[in-house]
């Protein structure tokens, strides 16, 4: 399945998917059919590696006091 099938089925961005793609080393590498340029990837391999992975949540600022201007 390409990118774009993949982030439907994981429920995210395909632009969230392409950024960790290109700066995760341990996202799950794409295979291509001979004769193609597409890039397909698993679905299995794809959901192990999404699962599996260690989540990093941003801070939340809305919980935070507005900064004073002094």
């Amino acid at each position: 399945m390409n990118l774009s099938q993949l982030a439907v089925e994981l429920g995210v961005t395909r632009q969230w998917l392409h950024k960790l793609r290109t700066t995760d080393p341990d996202f799950p590498a794409s295979k291509r059919k001979p004769g193609s340029t597409r890039e397909v990837w698993d679905l299995a391999e794809a959901r192990i590696y999404y699962q599996g992975r260690e989540l990093r949540p941003g801070e939340r600022t809305d919980l935070k006091p507005p900064a004073s201007d002094a």
